[in-house]
């Protein structure tokens, strides 16, 4: 996809979301976004390879990931900003945050959930060398701003937020209850909780019989700084198809069940970052310095939120436009569709650039999508 036969419709997008940018800065953005999507790279050279002469577009490229003046965290937050005003006026809006690295570079994620994926929405890069002694400091910090911007937009009674068990801890539960916000954490079985007077590790407590699932109640959790939370039990298949124990808690009522059930979309977050890391290629880049790196992850952060903006026009609202489309790159099968609504999107934009015509900046997301059957 060169220059001269980029989708206005694209670039028209990522003007409305990044209104801070300049003309050459959003023409620059509007091509490496739409060369990711054409070849699903990472590689510098193979995305330059998209443009009429190669040298220049690789120099173009470095400059714009090299910018001083163009900061990582302004693509973050007006991402997050464009991606909370799509979101519908009522309902669930459930957020996973989680770490993702390559190599000594690190990302700390904030990931609204759509159906079975998680887009990144809001994120720090950091170098391995920085994080030593201070990963739960940027942790709270990332929490603070990112829920700063997202109340702008959704009341806290609306969100639920789940983190795996690298996470917990008092002084984010505190910092969460503060906020106000509906969390759903994994935590490790080493830690105690009072159990029937008692201290006791939480893997030191059984299942009845064959059950999968216990609810202990609203207990004291954490020995040490001990803080009152609903806590269950539930068994779950890894990948490997082995059960392994999910130790949850929340502040909020919930049973084992629903509880589990709020947690399993916390792994829609995995398949984002699988999205931009394989999928779309992120994990090719080999760019050094953190913030230039940060700002590559912001061109594949832009070209998801495209792409899931475009599935909910082309795919999503249904209709025989809708069937037809899934049609050109689904087998015929009587359950849901085996693809994701990014993959299914990509294979439909690569076939026909002319589909980039639907994405609008104000179409709404729907937070519970899937792919239709097309049998």
């Amino acid at each position: 996809m060169t220059t001269e036969s980029l989708p206005t419709r694209l670039e028209n997008y990522i003007k409305e979301l990044l209104p801070w940018a300049h003309g050459h800065q959003l023409k620059a953005i509007t091509t490496f976004v739409a060369a990711i999507i054409d070849k699903q790279t990472g590689n510098q050279a193979e995305l330059a390879r998209t443009q009429g002469n190669q040298e220049a577009a690789v120099k173009r490229l470095s400059r714009l990931l090299h910018n001083e003046r163009i900061r990582p965290k302004d693509f973050a937050e007006w991402l997050c900003r464009q991606a909370l005003e799509q979101l519908p006026r009522h309902g669930k809006v459930r957020l996973t945050i989680d770490w993702t690295s390559e190599g000594d570079q690190h990302l700390l994620v904030v990931s609204l959930v759509v159906g079975r994926r998680a887009l990144p929405i809001f994120w720090r890069a950091y170098a391995q060398s920085t994080l030593k002694g201070r990963m739960k400091r940027y942790e709270l910090a990332v929490v603070k701003r990112a829920f700063k911007l997202i109340f702008q937009y959704v009341e806290p009674r609306r969100l639920r937020l789940t983190a795996d068990r690298g996470f917990p801890d008092d002084d984010l539960f505190a910092l969460l209850d503060d906020l106000k916000i509906n969390y759903i954490m994994r935590v490790k079985g080493s830690v105690k909780v009072f159990y029937r007077g008692q201290w006791v590790k939480l893997n030191t407590l059984r299942f009845e019989s064959n059950a999968r699932r216990r609810n202990l109640g609203r207990r004291y959790y954490c020995e040490k700084s001990p803080r009152r939370l609903w806590i269950t039990m539930s068994r779950a298949r890894n990948k490997k198809g082995k059960l392994e124990t999910w130790y949850l808690v929340s502040n909020l009522s919930l049973r084992a069940k629903p509880m589990a059930t709020e947690y399993g979309h916390r792994f829609g977050c995995e398949e984002g970052f699988r999205d931009a890391k394989w999928y779309l290629g992120f994990a090719q880049a080999r760019v050094k310095e953190i913030e230039a790196w940060s700002r590559l992850f912001a061109l594949f952060a832009i070209a998801l939120l495209a792409l899931t903006t475009l599935g909910m026009a082309l795919l999503i609202r249904g209709g025989p436009d809708a069937w037809r489309l899934l049609r050109r790159i689904v087998s015929r099968r009587r359950d849901r569709c085996e693809l994701s609504l990014i993959a299914a999107v990509i294979a439909l934009v690569q076939q026909d650039h002319s589909l980039f015509a639907a994405l609008s900046a104000q179409t709404k997301l729907n937070l519970e999508a899937t792919l239709s059957n097309v049998s």
